[in-house]
C-alpha cells in the first residue's frame, strides 16, 4: 500500500511534460507528423494545447491529501495493531487461567478419591459409629470438587 501511495506521489509531482510544436507534413498525398518543419512539401503547423495553469500547484495539493491519507491509513494500521496485541494478551490470560482451573480440579478430585479411600478404610475399623460424620465429610468434599470443576 505504501508503495503504491509512493508511485502515486511521484507521479503527481512529475505533471504534464512540456509540449513542443508539431508539424504535419504532406509530401506526394503522404501525410507524416513531425517535431522539425518540412523540408519539402506543404507544412502545416499544429496547435498544442497550452500548458494547464497551475499545475504544480495541483500537484502541492494532490501530495498534501495523499500524504493526509497516508498519516490516516498508519494510525488505522497502529491502532488495529495494538487491539491484536491487546487481543493476544487477552487470550493468553484466559487460556492461562483455564489451565489453572483444570488443574485445580484435577487436584480436587485427587484429593476426593483419596478421602473417600480414607473414610472407607475408617468406616470399616469402626463399624457403623461414626457414619454421619463421614458422610458429611463426604458431601464437603464433594461439593468442592463440583465447585472447583463446574466453571
Amino acid at each position: 500500500m505504501l508503495r503504491h501511495l509512493t508511485i502515486l506521489g511521484l507521479l503527481a509531482l512529475c505533471g504534464a511534460a512540456h509540449a513542443d510544436s508539431i508539424y504535419k507534413c504532406s509530401v506526394g498525398g503522404k501525410i507524416t507528423y513531425s517535431s522539425a518543419p518540412c523540408s519539402a512539401g506543404r507544412a502545416t503547423e499544429l496547435a498544442t494545447a497550452p500548458e494547464a495553469a497551475g499545475t504544480e500547484a495541483d500537484a502541492a495539493r494532490s501530495l498534501q491529501r495523499q500524504k493526509a491519507l497516508l498519516a490516516k491509513l498508519q494510525a488505522e494500521r497502529t491502532g488495529s495493531e495494538a487491539k491484536q496485541a491487546q487481543a493476544a494478551h487477552e487470550a493468553t490470560r484466559i487460556n492461562r487461567a483455564s489451565a489453572m482451573r483444570l488443574s485445580d480440579c484435577a487436584r480436587m478430585q485427587q484429593r476426593q478419591k483419596k478421602e473417600h479411600k480414607r473414610l472407607a478404610a475408617e468406616a470399616a475399623k469402626v463399624g457403623g459409629q461414626g457414619k454421619i460424620e463421614r458422610d458429611l465429610d463426604a458431601e464437603v468434599m464433594a461439593r468442592a470438587v463440583d465447585a472447583a470443576c463446574s466453571r
